[in-house]
């Protein structure tokens, strides 16, 4: 593989923030007036809000977040586990190392890749290849100058970056303790989908949540009752985030 987890984790973080962010921020009230599909902690979800392009699967995913983004919330703030400073600090110490590694590791394979280019013995197609691969890096290097010395984020702005993921993962780690279930291996790490319905159920038991329509509720706790298409074996599930994973030394196809 050209890149490792680690890499992959941390450069998907940064399109992840947006996602993450929604799951547990809560959005702007839906009107009362409104027909309603469910009403979440006193606040209603509109079949307005639900419908829209792409069909039912659609509206489905749509009436998911919905719900789970005051859900995971309210769990987040009855429980403890917005991120702390602490903890955005060592996210922040991660990434500044990681650029760094980052930038020495790009410098070192331009630097192999001019070499090899000097050299007489290539084909046509490694040429192309090798050209391509040396244009992205040195686009790359210019980037990096024409930065170098600017001031980084501050704490404000670090935690806007990374508190909504560390809730994220603190949130994952808690129910799934708490819960159980089958656990879904995907592109952001585990995901403990039986945890999010038992939690769901759970807020339902207690008035929490109240579905307007037995259709709708069938098909979202059915959704999350489907068994993921890659499950992690319960003795393997391991919610260690790639902040405190070790920066790989090398992503780099040889």
């Amino acid at each position: 593989m050209p890149r490792t987890q680690g890499y992959n984790a941390s450069v998907k973080f940064r399109h992840a923030l947006v996602i993450l962010t929604a799951a547990i921020t809560l959005g702007p009230p839906a009107a009362h007036g409104a027909e309603s599909v469910a009403t979440v902690l006193g606040e209603a979800i509109g079949r307005a809000e639900v419908a829209g392009a792409g069909g039912e699967p659609a509206e489905l995913g749509r009436l998911l977040d919905l719900v789970w983004r005051r859900v995971a919330r309210h769990y987040v703030e009855q429980n403890g586990l917005d991120a702390t400073t602490g903890e955005v600090a060592e996210v922040a110490a991660y990434h500044r190392e990681f650029e760094r590694k980052d930038r020495a590791q790009r410098a070192r394979k331009l630097e192999e890749l001019n070499q090899r280019l000097s050299a007489g013995d290539l084909d046509a197609k490694q040429r192309e290849w090798l050209e391509e691969f040396r244009a992205v890096l040195t686009r790359l290097a210019r980037h990096d100058a024409s930065i170098e010395g600017l001031p980084g984020p501050d704490p404000e702005e670090q935690a806007a970056m990374f508190a909504p993921w560390i809730a994220f993962w603190k949130t994952n780690v808690a129910i799934y303790e708490q819960y159980g279930g089958a656990v879904a291996l995907t592109r952001f790490g585990p995901d403990p989908q039986g945890a999010r319905l038992a939690l769901i159920e759970d807020y339902e038991r207690q008035g929490l949540i109240r579905f307007h329509d037995a259709g709708w509720r069938e098909r979202l706790l059915a959704r999350l009752a489907a068994r993921p298409s890659l499950v992690i074996p319960p003795g393997e599930v391991d919610f260690t985030p790639y902040w405190r994973r070790p920066i790989p030394p090398s992503y780099f196809p040889d």
